[in-house]
């Protein structure tokens, strides 16, 4: 994962713009709403830019954002500082949080960037920290088997949706010429089917249920939730 790491750090062309940026983060958002423990905790793990993370705070009771590049944590301290409900973790402070004090962990187009090696210890850590009744949310998950075309459609009717088509046009050309494919190559990129997915989840003391539809803007991937058993 060190790799992917290395590439979140830098600027990159993920997002064609900041249109983008912020459609992606209101989508999701309005997606998880419905889902937000009231009074609770929620950790975003792998959070981003998390552009939703006030309003989500507001929803419920606190936001904790971790995201394992230092370049986006300190953005995220710096924009976020002033907020009392929502709390920016790195690794230290991750490790440090008392196990039950979560009551919802999302996890939300992260997958793709964990070896599948690692999942086990991760969803092992995640149900540590989730209170009696809390809820263990895998998003936007890459289904095994999606062809990249899909996904490029996807991101094109989207940003024909939002007003911001001829930038997706130039950010998809600009992700081909980036290093994201290189890395992708070389270190790998996770992808699951519902039912693979269910089964480690269930070898980690989950059980699990598919949402009807994805969190995030991609309708083709999937999510699904977990609870301990």
């Amino acid at each position: 994962m060190t790799l992917w790491i290395d590439f979140w750090d830098r600027p990159n062309a993920i997002y064609a713009d900041q249109r983008n940026l912020e459609a992606h983060f209101d989508r999701i958002t309005q997606d998880l709403m419905p889902h937000l423990p009231s009074g609770g905790t929620v950790l975003d793990f792998g959070c981003g830019e998390a552009l939703g993370a006030g309003a989500m705070a507001r929803a419920c009771g606190q936001v904790l954002l971790f995201d394992g590049a230092p370049s986006v944590r300190r953005k995220l301290a710096a924009r976020l500082g002033g907020q009392p409900r929502v709390r920016v973790l790195d690794e230290a402070a991750l490790a440090a949080q008392p196990a039950g004090s979560v009551d919802l962990v999302t996890v939300v187009s992260v997958l793709q960037y964990i070896a599948k090696d690692d999942l086990p210890g991760l969803l092992a850590r995640w149900r540590d920290l989730l209170a009696p009744g809390g809820r263990l949310m895998l998003a936007d998950v890459v289904a095994t088997g999606t062809p990249m075309l899909r996904d490029v459609r996807s991101q094109l009717e989207f940003a024909a949706r939002h007003g911001f088509l001829m930038a997706a046009l130039g950010g998809i050309v600009r992700m081909a010429l980036s290093d994201y494919r290189r890395v992708r190559q070389q270190v790998g990129f996770s992808t699951y089917t519902p039912g693979e997915l269910s089964a480690v989840l269930e070898r980690s003391g989950f059980t699990v249920e598919r949402l009807p539809a994805n969190i995030g803007p991609t309708p083709h991937r999937f999510t699904l939730v977990g609870r301990p058993a």
